[in-house]
């Protein structure tokens, strides 16, 4: 849409030969001085690294940044604090190339290289620090610009991102998948962004379907009438009050003969009022990131097939708004889901996993290996686990071990909650055979995800509650303002590990 993407490049030359706007270099606290190879660069700009370290009191600390105005072949050298040697890990790295890629843009710079062996203290390889830096910088110099109309003209852009090594690895695999999977996270991003007057369900299955189109994937379109033909009565039960009628889109990636596919389930409610159950202010406000579990769903598929992962994904997103009108289900009301449980509605305000739960029992019918669902499910995430990490349930070992496997690597955080069997009395209905939220309100996130339980049969499941870390109050690190891209990059970890 209206973010323009950088392009990153790993290349093999000494710093003396670097041209570039500027020189990002990293320093720990304890560790200031210059190793042989800045040693060089510092004679040849007349030992102003050196000198800048010894009078401009930089301590190296973690995000601290000083820029030397060299105006050579390299213009600025900015010098990088990545703390305590002891402290740093790969959270550090990338929250620090996320910072200084937003301060460089911002400065004016449109291009910048970085030198890898400043960033590497020999306790990782050179292979995942230059996949960092790549990811890291791309997510932090994300923007969205699309509904801007003045002063466009002004807006700043990185277009070149140089990692700098002396290595003969060329680091090209770890670019490549880098650049894919910031691309999906920022097109997650774009169309979690997008306003819901615009990203109507409609919009988004049309969406769908010409990304399908560009990376030969499978796509079937359900509407409404097929979605009633198929006796999704939750899902309709949802949708009734909008004028804007439902869908649900089916994608399907073959990347190897033979095997069960893995589904992923995303929850796509493009605007969630409440219902009847209406939301109050200030809850109501950016309701239009309750579709980000099936835009995330559908921009990894896309992922998958530009990488050309050796597995088979089917991806299942319902898609509509929850709206008030004379048509709108209500409190009270009995549905009748498509694997033909009744449920008895509590409120209005718990729409998701109702919707979540006819999409689950389709991708269930599938037989596959695995169904993974990523939901903006629930406000309880909120006490679980505040804005830093994300919370999981899991009925299967191998799946709990792969997620927890992915999370450190993509520096998503998550947290696995039990599904104990006394959470279970919460949903019991004196008139259905199921309720779709406990009485107290106890335990959100688990009686959430117990309920989803009943709807995935025996299928190995994972189910990913974003209702919290879809969204950011701060432009700090990888973290703009505004929808995050949640689940994108530990899903890819997840899929590209997959056996």
């Amino acid at each position: 849409m209206g973010n323009v993407a950088a392009s990153v490049k790993a290349l093999k030359i000494g710093l003396g030969k670097v041209k570039d706007d500027a020189l990002l270099v990293g320093f720990f606290k304890e560790k200031l001085g210059l190793s042989p190879e800045l040693k060089k660069l510092d004679s040849q700009f007349g030992n102003v690294i050196s000198s800048c370290i010894k009078t401009s009191g930089f301590k190296a600390e973690k995000g601290e940044f000083k820029n030397i105005y060299v105006n050579k072949n390299i213009i600025n050298i900015v010098l990088a604090g990545l703390g305590e040697e002891s402290k740093y890990n790969p959270d550090v790295l990338a929250a620090v190339i996320a910072d200084a890629s937003k301060r460089l843009r911002d400065n004016g710079a449109e291009s910048f290289s970085i030198f890898l062996d400043s960033f590497n203290n020999g306790k990782f390889k050179n292979e995942e620090i230059a996949e960092k830096m790549a990811l890291s910088s791309l997510m932090g110099l994300y923007k969205f610009t699309e509904y801007k109309t003045k002063d466009k003209d002004k807006i700043k852009n990185i277009r070149q991102i140089t990692i700098i090594t002396g290595s003969n690895k060329g680091f090209e695999n770890e670019v490549a998948y880098s650049s894919i999977v910031a691309d999906a996270v920022s097109k997650t991003r774009d169309l979690v962004n997008t306003p819901p007057n615009v990203a109507t369900p409609e919009y988004v299955a049309s969406y769908a379907k010409e990304l399908a189109k560009r990376n030969d994937l499978k796509c079937i379109v359900f509407d409404e009438k097929h979605i009633e033909k198929m006796k999704m009565g939750c899902f309709i039960g949802v949708a009734k009050g909008s004028i804007n009628k439902p869908r649900m889109v089916v994608l399907d990636y073959n990347g190897s003969k033979g095997k069960k596919p893995i589904a992923i389930v995303g929850k796509g409610v493009t605007f969630d009022s409440g219902g009847l159950n209406l939301k109050p202010y200030p809850y109501i406000l950016n309701m239009k990131d309750d579709k980000a579990g099936a835009v995330a769903a559908i921009h990894i598929i896309e992922a998958c097939s530009r990488l050309k992962l050796p597995l088979n994904l089917i991806v299942v997103t319902p898609l509509c708004e929850n709206m008030i009108d004379a048509a709108s289900y209500r409190p009270d009301d009995v549905l009748k889901a498509y694997n033909g449980m009744t449920v008895e509605i509590k409120n209005t305000d718990a729409e998701g996993r109702l919707i979540l739960a006819d999409a689950l029992s389709y991708a269930a019918e599938k037989k596959p290996q695995a169904i993974i669902d990523i939901a903006t499910l629930t406000g309880a995430s909120l006490v679980v686990l505040g804005y830093v990490g994300t919370p999981f349930v899991c009925t299967d070992e191998n799946l709990r071990k792969k997620i927890n496997e992915a999370s450190p690597k993509s520096l998503e955080k998550v947290w696995e909650l039990p599904l104990w069997e006394e959470y279970e009395e919460s949903l019991k209905s004196d008139v259905a055979d199921i309720k779709h939220i406990g009485d107290e309100g106890e335990a959100g996130v688990i009686t959430a995800a117990m309920f989803l339980k009943n709807f995935v049969n025996e299928v190995p499941w994972l189910h990913i509650d974003i209702g919290t870390t879809v969204w950011s109050k701060v432009d700090k690190g990888v973290l703009v303002k505004g929808a995050t891209g949640a689940t994108v990059r530990l899903m890819m970890e997840m899929l590209r590990e997959w056996k």
